[in-house]
């Protein structure tokens, strides 16, 4: 198969994957409404799972395995909301710390989170998350080496089946503030190939990274060129203030026309997705994740997802 044809047969698809928490309802029966409309959709194969969020706690563990649509086998896990509520209480903490304490204080995240994997494959009766997506924290201080160093040390873990695959944040840049400030890709990408793991871009990650939509297009092409690139979600991101929070967030904005602000729109999924056709092989996972007006139903919350979905299929079938 050519790159040229990897998404063009129903065989060689993706897996499309929505990130339903970040546009999840209040309130368990909503959730579950939300949920059972999801699992109605004929294209989504899963969903990405915050960690600790509906993981944290056994009792959550068991409601998820419930209200997750049974045949949804292509379930991911990401663990930056566990990452960050760490790294704002401390800056040594992170998987590519060169602080010894801040390294195994991470370590100690992943460890639960392998545990709660397997807990929640024991109460649903299958194992159905495929990829764990981790991140190279902490910020402004992260070390390709120390990263390496827990990558060798989390592969000898039982993952009860899932992989382990790096999503890219956006790195340290002198004089820019933050959102994450992590590794740069280009390390990101070697340590993938040394360890034998995938990458995820996450394309508003990239661009609050270099405040243009080109620089989700070069981190994919860079990712598909080396061959590691596993999966690609799509979140919106822009300069201008929103109700999702302040210009350059990390807040998973809808795409545009839905937020006129975001940066995000037909032609920018377009050009991401032809780029990841640098790669001979085709992704494990598509996805789309963005957060909705908190006052949208349920059927609305589904359409922020689908129009997404729906550039994402033009253009993988162009």
């Amino acid at each position: 198969m050519s790159r040229h044809q990897l998404f063009k047969e129903e065989t060689s698809m993706p897996s499309f994957v929505v990130g339903a928490y970040a546009s999840l309802p209040q309130g368990r029966e909503a959730q579950e409404a939300y949920y059972n409309l999801l699992g109605r959709q004929s294209w989504i194969a899963g969903t990405e799972l915050p960690f600790p969020g509906d993981l944290a706690q056994t009792a959550d563990r068991i409601w998820l395995a419930g209200a997750l649509p049974e045949h949804w086998h292509g379930n991911t896990v990401t663990v930056i909301p566990g990452t960050m509520q760490h790294v704002w209480k401390d800056s040594n903490f992170g998987l590519a710390s060169p602080d010894a304490a801040g390294r195994e204080a991470a370590l100690d995240l992943m460890a639960q989170a392998c545990h709660a994997i397997a807990d929640l494959a024991q109460w649903r009766g299958t194992q159905d998350v495929r990829f764990v997506e981790i991140h190279s924290a902490p910020t402004a201080r992260a070390s390709r080496d120390a990263m390496a160093a827990s990558l060798e040390e989390m592969s000898w873990w039982d993952w009860s089946g899932a992989e382990l695959v790096i999503e890219h944040c956006d790195k340290y840049i002198d004089g820019q503030q933050p959102e994450k400030g992590f590794l740069p890709i280009e390390d990101e990408i070697d340590l993938c190939l040394q360890a034998g793991i995938g990458l995820t871009v996450n394309w508003g990650r990239s661009v609050v990274e270099g405040r243009a939509a080109a620089t989700a297009v070069d981190h994919v092409t860079q990712a598909a060129q080396a061959g590691v690139l596993k999966g690609l979600m799509f979140s919106g991101a822009g300069s201008e203030a929103t109700q999702y929070g302040y210009g350059w967030i990390d807040g998973h904005l809808p795409m545009r026309p839905d937020e006129p602000t975001s940066l995000m729109d037909a032609a920018a999924i377009a050009a991401t997705v032809r780029a990841a056709r640098e790669q001979d092989t085709p992704l494990d996972y598509l996805g789309a994740k963005v957060c909705v007006p908190a006052d949208a139903a349920i059927e609305e919350r589904l359409g922020y997802l689908e129009r997404i979905h729906d550039a994402v299929a033009k253009a993988a079938t162009s």
